[in-house]
């Protein structure tokens, strides 16, 4: 293999790792399916890049990989087994189970392996149910794993014996008790995160009330404790957090409305047709607001309008990650599906973003188009009929090649 055949392999996993991050939180059902198809066209890329051929897909890759000696046989065997997975979840009426996850998985880093030369991951282990339709972290599932039973009356000799040196780890816990809020795909930032500098979440000036304390003790030994005296209590503590509260008041506002500047130029520059002048002032927006989807919608605008659907997907994906019901993210991310022809997972985040803005048309309308292509010509009908007029009408024209003009 040349070695620019495995820069363009890495650049293709490289595109889904955010893809990958996602198997280190519990996944539903659906989440879990659509995590899978996502991680395997990362890795088909990977593949096609890795031969020089673009037309091989599936088994017929896997099998010309192995045969320039690009994967080893025990590689070839996992990148097998995740195509399996990718196989059943991509049909409607299957359930996805914890060995999907772990396919995909130990899949993605056996070719990862295969393209850095680190070691091969060590084998998943056994899932407890073969129908389990929950995806559980592997650091999950030693954590919950149960407690060993009892020991025999006549081993060990003493019902005090230390365990032995491989009885494993166990969670300290004030860990175990942790749990993260919202949907599983998503991670919320710990609360007061958001609040400005100096300032704490029960406002209490981020221990202002401490300090006036020390100084007080420092006055009283000076003056034999009768300098604070004529001063208030009141106004001892509240001018130290009214200062404080201010500062941070001003750092908050003057962020937002540098972000909202930055937002409101770069969308400007997109309507004159400036994309580069645009990415660059929603790239300042994302560093002015760390927080905001929106900017990161826009960018995956930009990239798809490019063609450049890799980057499209990515910057949807922390737009989803920061706001998990922001419908036109929703609605963003399944434009993009629909055009690489992922009808049913398109369908899923049309459907997602209509159920949170029941409005938007345009979420309707791309929903009966994905409808159409799955064969279900009555739904579709129903859903774009309802959508109105718009460029989704197309999709009641016989089916061809070109996809419905992205909006």
């Amino acid at each position: 293999m040349s070695p620019q055949n495995s820069q363009a392999a890495l650049s293709a996993l490289n595109g889904v790792r955010p893809v990958l991050a996602h198997f280190d939180s519990p996944r539903n059902a659906e989440d879990l399916a659509a995590d899978v198809i996502d991680l395997w066209a990362g890795a088909e890329a990977a593949l096609q890049a890795l031969v020089g051929n673009s037309s091989l897909t599936g088994q017929q890759l896997v099998r010309a990989a192995r045969q320039a000696e690009a994967i080893t046989l025990d590689q070839a065997h996992a990148l097998l087994e995740f195509l399996a997975a990718r196989d059943r979840v991509n049909r409607t009426s299957y359930k996805p189970t914890q060995g999907d996850g772990d396919a995909a998985v130990d899949g993605f880093k056996a070719l990862e392996s295969g393209l850095t030369g680190a070691a091969a991951p060590v084998s998943r282990p056994t899932p407890s149910s073969p129908l389990q339709a929950v995806y559980t972290p592997r650091s999950s599932q030693k954590q919950t794993r149960p407690s060993p039973p009892p020991p025999q009356p006549q081993a060990p000799p003493s019902p005090y014996a230390p365990p032995s040196a491989g009885g494993g780890y166990r969670q300290p816990p004030a860990y175990a008790a942790r749990r993260t809020a919202g949907p599983p795909t998503i991670e919320l930032p710990p609360a007061g995160s958001l609040n400005p500098p100096g300032v704490s979440s029960t406002g209490d000036g981020g221990g202002g009330i401490g300090r006036t304390k020390v100084q007080q003790a420092l006055v009283s030994a000076e003056t034999g404790g009768r300098g604070w005296r004529a001063i208030p209590g009141w106004l001892l503590i509240g001018v130290p957090v009214l200062l404080i509260l201010l500062v941070g008041g001003y750092f908050v506002f003057s962020g937002r409305s540098g972000s909202s500047s930055g937002l409101t130029a770069g969308i400007d520059a997109m309507k004159n047709g400036q994309r580069e002048r645009a990415r660059g002032e929603f790239a300042k927006a994302v560093k002015d607001n760390p927080k905001a989807a929106t900017p990161h919608v826009f960018l995956a605008r930009i990239s798809r309008d490019e063609g450049d659907l890799a980057s499209a997907r990515a910057q949807l994906d922390t737009a989803l990650r920061l706001e998990p019901k922001n419908e036109i993210a929703l609605r963003e991310m399944g434009l993009v599906l629909f055009s690489t022809k992922q009808y049913d997972l398109a369908r899923r985040f049309f459907v997602r973003a209509v159920t949170t803005n029941p409005q938007d048309r345009a979420a309707q309308g791309y929903l009966g188009c994905s409808m159409m292509r799955l064969n279900r010509v009555q739904e579709g009908t129903k859903w774009i009929g309802g959508a109105g007029t718009g460029p989704w009408t197309a999709c009641l024209q016989p089916v061809t090649s070109a996809t419905p003009p992205p909006l």
